[in-house]
């Protein structure tokens, strides 16, 4: 985890936009972090407000964003997905570095212009993929990295759930984002095709199951899976009411490896198919090697996000999770679409 800067050390004034139920994860990951007395807090709502008032009295609290753009040096942006752009725009433009929650943005296109906004103002942006956090995300991108797992040939991730819908889009873009971005963080690269089937069935006018398949050439394929309306085995710590499966694996030449994200475990074992003296295949499959983590609450996770990115701040450097990475999840989100849509494999574009 990176170090953690205290605003006395630096002075930092953040502006956090938007306290929904995961804007108040973030005031008291801010809080946690020595921050609260550099805090803005900004939402239009005054039930918002006064919530935010009674959780951080230290904190300024105001309606409208764009009256604190001159007074703060980051912005966290955890509004609905359809306004980060709008808000990104204009504090890059009064000179603030960024923390914008996932999805970055709603298509490729917005994804691009915040991107060249960044790097025309020379400002850090870092999206909010906040599983990267997770110690067994972290663990087994370490294996795979390593090769000890051989080259990946299939992938299969999880973000099942049976919770309260959002308003501003579906699962693709609220939930099937958090093990796609750690899907593309394992390869290191973005996939070549896509393929998805989208369902809608609470009438929201957005999808509420979503089956998806990514191929990258000459690589693995990839099997995302991810609803609102299925539920997994496990209470969900971040939607009240929830039940989830958050998991991911990825199968090598050599190995497989498993990070549970909903019982903190990671399984990894040797496995592969080898030449019998008859020249034909035989399986060796050796037993699991388990690691356990300890918990990991929403604050603590958003945290060490939020830890990462002031390092980065500081430091002027452009985080692991960047706005490239955003401009990457916003093209393999296209794709899902314009899949799904038409019924077809399609190009993922760069």
């Amino acid at each position: 985890m990176a170090a953690v800067v205290k605003p006395d050390a630096k002075g930092l004034r953040v502006l956090l936009a938007g306290f929904g139920a995961f804007g108040a994860v973030h005031a008291r990951a801010w809080a946690d972090l020595g921050y609260g007395g550099s805090l803005t807090i900004a939402d239009p709502e005054p039930d918002a407000r006064a919530k935010a008032k009674a959780l951080l009295p230290q904190a300024r609290i105001v309606e409208d964003w764009h009256a604190a753009l001159g007074d703060v040096d980051l912005v966290d942006i955890v509004t609905p997905s359809d306004t980060h752009l709008d808000i990104a725009l204009p504090a890059l433009a009064a000179g603030c570095d960024l923390l914008v929650e996932k999805p970055m943005t709603m298509n490729l296109a917005d994804a691009k212009r915040l991107a060249t906004a960044a790097d025309a103002a020379g400002r850090i942006v870092q999206v909010g993929f906040v599983l990267r956090t997770h110690p067994a995300a972290r663990r087994l991108r370490d294996i795979v990295a390593a090769g000890q797992v051989g080259d990946p040939v299939w992938i299969a991730a999880d973000f099942m759930c049976l919770k309260r819908p959002r308003r501003d889009a579906g699962v693709v873009l609220n939930d099937a984002v958090h093990v796609l971005d750690l899907v593309l963080w394992a390869v290191g690269r973005p996939p070549d095709e896509a393929a998805a089937t989208v369902v809608e069935r609470l009438g929201r006018g957005v999808e509420d199951i979503a089956c998806i398949t990514l191929a990258w050439r000459g690589g693995p394929v990839a099997r995302i899976e991810a609803s609102c309306i299925v539920a997994g085995e496990h209470p969900d710590p971040y939607v009240a009411g929830g039940f989830s499966r958050k998991r991911l694996s990825v199968t090598g030449e050599a190995g497989q490896v498993m990070a549970d994200f909903m019982t903190d475990r990671l399984e990894w074992r040797p496995c592969r198919q080898e030449r019998t003296a008859e020249g034909w295949w035989s399986p060796v499959c050796e037993p699991p090697r388990i690691e356990s983590f300890a918990p990991m609450s929403p604050p603590e996770s958003v945290a060490a996000e939020l830890s990462a990115f002031v390092d980065a701040v500081v430091n002027r450097r452009q985080p692991e999770a960047d706005a490239r990475s955003g401009v990457a999840m916003a093209a393999v989100c296209d794709a899902i679409f314009a899949a799904a849509h038409g019924r077809r494999t399609v190009p993922v574009m760069s």
